[in-house]
């Protein structure tokens, strides 16, 4: 149990460092920001990205939750 609950552990630390850092590099190299794309897509205040957001959000997070359960 102990092995199980140190390895989340790490991959969250390790999730979490490489978004602090990534981030400001892609925000350096001019890669447009969430909301830009967005905007860019389906056009300002329009529902559609509401959804798309909401739907990728989800799909994120059940295929990391579906990757730490076949791990464990």
């Amino acid at each position: 149990m102990e092995r199980k609950k140190r390895n989340l552990i790490l991959t969250f630390v390790i999730s979490f460092a490489s978004v602090i850092f990534g981030l400001p590099l892609l925000y350096t190299l001019g890669v447009p920001s969430g909301d830009v794309v967005l905007t860019a897509l389906f056009g300002k205040g329009n529902i559609w990205a509401l959804v798309f957001s909401v739907m990728l959000i989800l799909l994120v997070t059940f295929g990391v939750g579906k990757v730490i359960k076949s791990s464990t």
